[in-house]
């Protein structure tokens, strides 16, 4: 059982890697690469290794029916490509966040092995949060630009001000907090199952909000929905659990709703007046760049514009003054239909609809494993519905991590349904 046990603990250091972005990475064929991708190299090449000597065996899923139709999509999109070289590089890294999600779905059947996993994910939420509370310190130290304070990001289109906003260790703050969403639903439930103390858990989850709440995301409302969701599904009798699953819902379309609009400014002509106020809003930069996208699928309609391509070109100065060009959509439905066009968005769906048929939002047996289900399933509506909507985040590894969990405990459970069943049967 060797390569499997090395395997499984490669995995494991993978899975507390993932927040570990800056600076550890290296540029590979023009696109940005996590030296800690590397790791997935020896992990899977193990597991191959411990599948041959029948240390192991292949766990296969209907998941992988509606991803490989998804992958078809992006292949067929690289050979339409605007650039099919570039599209291929692109394509590559496709492939590995499948084969990721393909290799958490069968490493994680263990029952013990998905509590290791969890340890692995809140220790990469710890040294993030740490990386949060040093950008935060140092910045009112003095340290208030990028350029000097290493855990800082720029404002983006928020106003100028003096307060921080901080992406710790990840690339951008919306990445960062899209990764703290799950952090925030595994916190609660590693905590409700004893996993870890409710000290911990208390120090855990306050680093982990401190860190949200300075990434000033519009991920934000994906937390509080999340966060009620899981009071609701958790405690259904209690008479908090609707008013804390309403407060949830109505601070995330608040959230939503507050990325939709902008003060008025020169970058476009469209205005909104407020009643009873000589004040104009606009559309927001999210709104223009979704407008700029929409070209581009009427451009290249059916399979898109091609694999990794951008498909949009936006420019716009922030209230900071800073000027920007934005080339994603900023919207994980919006971004698959510009690269893959109508049929990998429909791929992109079938998957989507596939996952949300093995979610599960309550309890019924108090079993530990319902409770993990929940909370994956809580986790994949915040940071993957919900942070969708205003962010591309159909490329962010712990995403795919989180969706071959998702899919393996639900198949777990499954299972035991089935077994509990058929022992009841006269």
């Amino acid at each position: 059982m060797m390569a499997l046990r090395l395997s499984k603990y490669l995995f494991l250091l993978l899975v507390f890697s993932l927040p570990l972005v800056r600076p550890f990475n290296f540029t590979l064929f023009g696109l940005l690469v996590p030296y800690t991708d590397l790791i997935f190299l020896g992990s899977f090449g193990l597991w191959c290794v411990a599948i041959i000597r029948s240390e192991t065996t292949i766990r296969i899923d209907r998941l992988f029916l509606y991803i490989g139709l998804y992958a078809a999509a992006f292949t067929i999109s690289t050979i339409l490509s605007v650039d099919p070289t570039k599209s291929f590089y692109k394509l590559l890294g496709e492939y590995y966040l499948f084969g990721l999600c393909f290799l958490t779905f069968n490493l994680s059947s263990d029952r013990q092995f998905r509590k290791h996993i969890v340890y692995a994910w809140l220790s990469g939420t710890a040294i993030t949060a740490l990386a949060s509370v040093a950008g935060f310190l140092l910045f009112y130290l003095g340290f208030k630009t990028d350029f000097d304070n290493y855990f800082l990001s720029h404002l983006g289109s928020l106003p100028a001000g003096d307060y921080p906003r901080i992406h710790a260790l990840f690339a951008n703050a919306n990445m960062l907090c899209n990764f703290l969403n799950v952090s925030v639903v595994l916190i609660f439930v590693a905590a409700h199952l004893g996993w870890i103390r409710k000290r911990t858990a208390i120090i855990l989850g306050a680093g982990t909000l401190f860190s949200a709440l300075f990434s000033i995301s519009p991920g934000l409302g994906g937390i509080a929905l999340s966060v009620g969701l899981w009071i609701w599904a958790v405690w259904q009798k209690k008479w908090f659990a609707k008013p804390a699953l309403a407060c949830g819902i109505l601070l995330a379309v608040l959230a939503f709703a507050a990325t939709l609009v902008s003060p008025d400014t020169n970058n476009t002509a469209q205005e909104i007046p407020l009643p009873f106020i000589e004040k104009n809003l606009e559309p927001s930069v999210r709104v223009l760049v979704w407008q700029d996208t929409l070209q581009t699928v009427r451009q290249y309609p059916w399979f898109g514009k091609g694999t990794g391509m951008d498909v949009a070109n936006t420019r716009y100065e922030v209230l900071s003054g800073m000027q920007q060009l934005l080339r994603d959509a900023h919207n994980i439905w919006l971004n698959v239909l510009g690269q893959t066009g109508v049929f990998g968005l429909t791929a992109f769906i079938l998957l989507l609809i596939y996952l949300l048929t093995r979610c599960r939002f309550s309890i019924t047996d108090g079993v530990n494993g319902q409770y993990f289900h929940v909370a994956l399933s809580i986790a994949f509506v915040g940071a993957f519905l919900y942070q969708g909507l205003g962010g591309a985040f159909e490329d962010a590894r712990h995403l795919w991590v989180l969706v071959g969990l998702l899919g393996a405990i639900s198949c777990v459970r499954a299972n035991e349904d089935d077994t509990l069943s058929a022992s009841t049967l006269p």
